[in-house]
């Protein structure tokens, strides 16, 4: 009786946050508590160990980064608090996901509805102006994706692909493109792995590949085609039009500091500069040059975006590496690692449902790893997709 309670709670404690800005919920305090029991049940296998060495890794480099720049107490705790979340929400759910289907279900079920709630009681930057996109829309994507793979498992694939389709188009509809595009190939890899058909399992996984670049590829025309068009409504014109004419494209045209945080990175490579550092002139002018190398018009109003809160590169990666040092690199990719393994898996198996899960979560943390910052439960999405990958890796041949 105790397990179920323990798996609701550790679920819907995610709605309640200890430290709204670090990302500290009731549900990680909750895996704190449980400290030796899921320990254990991490701790036993290999990649659960390799995890927590890696994430490790990066609080020390985290501490020690803090402790040299001198930080204030509230930025260290922040800090410190990026590899925990991820670390507590990992070994929540690999004890969950070792539990029966009852315990397994019940904290699925209600990290949904922690999720949701989590965005309904803590204010968050956006949220205002746009709630789907700054808050409901990958809450709802992942709802989708659920119900999908359930009715994949019961053999209805036309309704499944249905529930995909109609949440890529809600995501349209709604201004949400990165969304659009993530629930898009998410679908399209469930609906391919699901098909089976002859060959080995690796000329499958390249057969959807390919098929995969093409349906981007399509994605990316037909979307810039009605965007421009104006059918998507005036903002996604104007959107469309200005990024569109970036040298590389609108990708690039969304985020430019992809490329520009390569000047930031550089000047310090190895140690980290702590939480919202001060940039040297010289170094803001090098991000600057390289924007404007790509098409991206330099302003006085630009350089506030970027440095007036001290650093603000617009991605996990480089955001995390520029404050924290290169040793958060392997405590940071390694989880997104094992998801990307198990979607393979997945789809040498032909598992449809496996396949659509992990697709969607190698999608958004690539995505948000990439192009965007740090939300305030992504240590929520990161730690426990890298579980339920180390538990679906144990399960396939």
């Amino acid at each position: 009786m105790l397990t179920p309670i323990a798996a609701a709670v550790l679920g819907l404690g995610t709605a309640w946050s200890l430290y709204p800005n670090g990302g500290v919920t009731i549900g990680h305090a909750t895996a704190l508590a449980m400290g030796p029991v899921v320990l254990t049940a991490t701790r036993r296998w290999k990649q659960g160990r390799m995890c927590l060495a890696f994430l490790a890794l990066w609080l020390l480099a985290a501490a020690l980064t803090e402790v040299i720049v001198h930080d204030p107490l509230g930025h260290m705790v922040y800090a410190l608090c990026r590899p925990l979340t991820v670390a507590l929400s990992f070994c929540a759910g690999m004890w969950a996901f070792q539990q029966h289907d009852k315990v397994k279900n019940t904290y699925i079920v209600s990290l949904a509805v922690g999720l949701v709630g989590g965005i309904a009681f803590v204010s968050t930057a956006g949220l205002e102006a746009d709630p789907w996109k700054y808050g409901y829309g990958p809450v709802g994507s992942l709802g989708a994706v659920l119900l999908s793979a359930t009715l994949q498992s019961r053999g209805k694939r036309v309704l499944a692909a249905s529930v995909m389709l109609a949440v890529a188009l809600l995501n349209v509809e709604l201004g949400f493109r990165s969304e659009f595009l993530i629930d898009s190939l998410a679908g399209a890899v469930g609906v391919l792995a699901s098909r089976g058909g002859s060959g080995t399992a690796w000329k499958r996984c390249m057969l959807i590949g390919a098929s995969i670049c093409a349906l981007a590829g399509v994605i990316y025309v037909s979307y810039g085609h009605i965007a421009s068009s104006g059918r998507l409504g005036v903002q996604q014109e104007a959107k469309w039009d200005a990024q569109s004419h970036i040298e590389g494209g609108a990708l690039l045209g969304a985020r430019p500091a992809f490329v520009a945080s390569s000047a930031v990175i550089e000047d310090s490579p190895l140690a980290g500069r702590g939480v919202a550092p001060q940039v040297s002139r010289e170094t803001q002018a090098a991000f600057m040059e390289k924007m404007d190398a790509i098409g991206v018009t330099v302003h006085e109003g630009l350089t506030h975006y970027y440095f007036s809160r001290g650093l603000f590169l617009h991605s996990v990666l480089f955001q995390l590496w520029a404050e924290t040092g290169i040793l958060v690199l392997p405590g940071l990719l390694f989880p997104v690692l094992l998801v990307l393994w198990a979607l393979i898996a997945a789809v040498r198996a032909g598992s449809g449902p496996a396949a659509l899960i992990f697709s969607l979560a190698v999608g958004r943390l690539g995505w948000d790893l990439l192009f965007s910052p740090w939300p305030r439960l992504q240590g929520v999405y990161l730690g426990t997709a890298a579980a339920a990958a180390v538990i679906y890796l144990r399960a396939v041949p």
